[in-house]
């Protein structure tokens, strides 16, 4: 009797192990796996709307001048091809808030804030940029300490005598009456952080040249290594001379002429892509682009023919900048006028 007890015990005993190992393998299988879980939280930034980007806690003055932004190297164009080919899309992408910014002659893309661009005035405003979000919105107008503002027609932002700290040169280039004696001044400062700036911005360095022929009047520079070039505004051709960009000197520098165009248009804006390969002008109605080979120079660039690239329909486009992505970014003189990005597809 007490033997049949002890099976029966067993019996039952064996029959609820199974059914609790029934019941964990059921639990197990209705589990999703851990990869699922993990890639759910897990956002892209660069996805994020332009708002949202801009909520993180803003790196200090200092912290933002030194660290700039890394980018590849310089591209090389597949056989057949030109530097226009990879930009077919043009997209309204804003309109400036800025009430003060209403006669937008100068452009440059921040490369240490991504999505901040800076822009000046021409020539009816002080000493003064402003930082607009890919929008267009309104995020302060600053006055450079120490500056002047005679003309000031365009921008750009690279290195410095550092070539990790990125740096903003404003060109006060413009010379519409010719009353500047074929001399420049072009401000360097180094790029500050937009939401730690208290109105005014310090330690701009007034760097001097000299036209080595001449008087010209002057809409477009960019800058390429520790080189700034000037590109001259004519109907009949386009004069580009390059000076030095990162060295402090208290003298005037003579310019050295690399190369006249022949484009049939003025030339109101320039700027280099951040990857080092693409050289863009922009007039009124048209954007040349030159491939800039690796190794190769500014002037070996502009001495093959330009290709056309996208124009966005505005009613005086002055300005244009490269995005770290290479695609670039137009804009019109005017109050209120709308930004445009031209995307660049591989």
């Amino acid at each position: 009797m007490e033997r049949r007890s002890l099976i029966t015990l067993l019996v039952i005993a064996a029959a609820a192990i199974a059914v609790a190992l029934t019941l964990m393998a059921t639990r197990h299988d209705a589990s999703p796996p851990a990869s699922t879980t993990t890639t759910q939280t897990v956002a892209d930034v660069s996805t994020l709307p332009s708002d949202t980007a801009t909520e993180a806690p803003p790196t200090t003055q200092q912290e933002d001048a030194t660290t700039s932004t890394t980018a590849p190297s310089p591209a090389t164009l597949p056989p057949g091809t030109t530097a226009c080919d990879p930009y077919t899309t043009v997209t309204a992408t804003g309109t400036v808030a800025s009430t003060e910014l209403v006669e937008t002659s100068g452009m440059a893309a921040s490369r240490t804030r991504p999505g901040v661009l800076w822009a000046h005035n021409d020539s009816r405003d002080g000493a003064r940029i402003y930082a607009i979000g890919p929008d267009g919105s309104d995020m302060g107008g600053f006055d450079i300490a120490g500056a002047l503002a005679f003309d000031w027609e365009d921008m750009a932002a690279g290195p410095g005598s550092d070539p990790e700290t990125s740096m903003l040169y404003v060109g006060d280039i413009g010379d519409n009456f010719a009353i500047r004696g074929g001399k420049i001044t072009v401000y360097r400062v180094r790029e500050p952080d937009p939401f730690a700036l208290d109105g005014t911005i310090d330690g701009a360095v007034a760097l001097e040249y000299a036209y080595p022929d001449g008087v010209y009047n002057a809409e477009a520079l960019f800058v390429a290594d520790d080189s700034i070039y000037i590109v001259t505004k004519d109907r009949d051709e386009a004069r580009v001379y390059r000076g030095d960009a990162t060295v402090d000197r208290s003298t005037v520098e003579t310019l050295e002429l690399v190369t006249v165009l022949d484009l049939g248009a003025e030339v109101s804006g320039a700027d280099l892509s951040w990857d080092g390969s693409t050289i863009a002008f922009r007039g009124y109605t048209s954007v040349w682009m030159w491939h800039l080979a690796p190794g190769g120079t500014v002037a070996d660039a502009l001495a093959a023919d330009p290709c056309q690239a996208p124009s966005p329909e505005e009613i005086q486009g002055e300005s244009i900048a490269f995005l770290a992505d290479g695609s670039y970014v137009t804009v019109s003189e005017g109050s209120s006028p709308e930004l445009f990005t031209v995307q660049r597809d591989g």
